[in-house]
């Protein structure tokens, strides 16, 4: 079969035309090289068949496309493939085996993404660990615990290589030996941040880094909704840790729920503000996640509320009020049961969380 690659990214690159208009013209004309090498009024005839179903299109109607048509040209597409190659950098496209059944099931799929490093089967479930940039100690250990069960269970760990929870998750796999992609909102040349230049290398040396967008492209604020989408599109399952009302995780979360995925969120306090978005999520389709999901245990063992977990709380609050993050920080041995002890506690009347954002002992100051 005829190389498609060059044809492919022109298409991915080519502006003045939707990506529906092109898939369009791909159902009709199968290849992006028939595209290419097709004449203005068969494209604009194609395009406008819905439009007006009584003929061909009018000279007027034909003026834009024949802007766009008269002066494509495959150059820009060769650079990328001579970048590609001099940095090492793969390609996917709409005929790859490990994008073929992507792209399917999405039709706001790119019909490009460059990666470096190396993928695994694609039979692998992969599930998205993403959350706040500033995450809380709460939100740490859920993600390390999740993550650890998820290497033990032989699933690929998916991320967006940002601070917080998106590097935690990376490192935590890392370290358990397992795989992980990144997904990026730049090009191939640079990491974003670019402080994680070093993990970025370490994710390819076993996993991959992937992106929509070419090499030298940089990291524009619109390229991490087009990431955020990429992420969603590529996990089976998307567990949110920590996040904000307004922020990526939530874009990523929404995207991930509208393509039909499950999106799972971890509950925190209402108090919390890097968790109102999860929180958030709970009414919007996700489910809430609990630690018998992703079946903790492994290298992080879930500890059950027990008497001893109760004591230490009650001789960490006498006469100090704290916040959670606080108790889990001071009382490390309760581990991913800090929540359960503490609603336990306060179901029971032995503590109540009051205004101030702080646990306090029933009875205390």
């Amino acid at each position: 079969m005829h190389d498609q690659t060059i044809y492919w990214i022109w298409l991915n690159e080519m502006r003045g035309i939707t990506l529906r208009d092109k898939r369009r013209l791909l159902s009709v004309l199968s290849t992006p090289e028939n595209i290419f090498h097709e004449s203005t009024t068969t494209i604009a005839d194609i395009l406008e068949t819905k439009k007006q179903r009584n003929g061909s299109v009018a000279e007027s109607r034909r003026e834009p496309y024949g802007a766009v048509w008269n002066t494509r040209s495959l150059a820009d597409a060769e650079t990328i493939l001579a970048n590609n190659e001099q940095h090492s950098i793969h390609l996917l496209s709409p005929d790859h085996p490990h994008y073929q059944s992507i792209y399917a099931n999405d039709t706001k799929a790119p019909f490009v993404l460059y990666y470096k490093g190396r993928l695994s089967p694609p039979e692998i479930p992969i599930t998205g660990v993403i959350g706040s940039r500033a995450s809380t100690s709460y939100g740490n250990l859920v993600t390390k615990a999740a993550v650890a069960t998820l290497v033990e269970k032989g699933t690929i760990v998916a991320s967006g290589l940002s601070f917080g929870i998106d590097a935690l998750a990376h490192q935590t796999t890392l370290e358990y030996n397992g795989i992980t992609y990144a997904f990026i909102p730049c090009g191939l040349h640079k990491a974003q941040p670019a402080s994680h230049s070093e993990l970025m290398e370490q994710i390819a040396d076993t996993g991959a880094v992937i992106t929509p967008y070419a090499y030298g492209k940089e990291a524009l604020p619109f390229r991490f909704i087009g990431r955020n989408a990429v992420l969603a599109t590529w996990c089976d399952t998307l567990l949110v840790v920590e996040a904000r009302k307004r922020s990526g995780s939530m874009h990523t979360a929404r995207s991930a729920l509208k393509k039909g995925k499950q999106v799972l969120a971890v509950p925190n306090t209402l108090l919390e503000p890097r968790s109102s978005g999860t929180n958030l999520l709970l009414t919007e389709g996700a489910k809430a996640y609990y630690d018998d999901q992703l079946q903790f245990g492994g290298c992080y063992n879930s500890i059950p509320t027990s008497h001893h977990d109760e004591e230490d709380v009650i001789l960490a609050l006498n006469g100090n009020p704290l916040t959670t993050n606080e108790i889990v920080d001071m009382i490390p041995d309760l581990s991913l049961s800090v929540m359960e002890c503490l609603t336990e506690m306060e179901l029971s009347g032995r503590i109540v969380f009051r205004p101030d954002g702080r646990w306090h002992l029933v009875g205390g100051s």
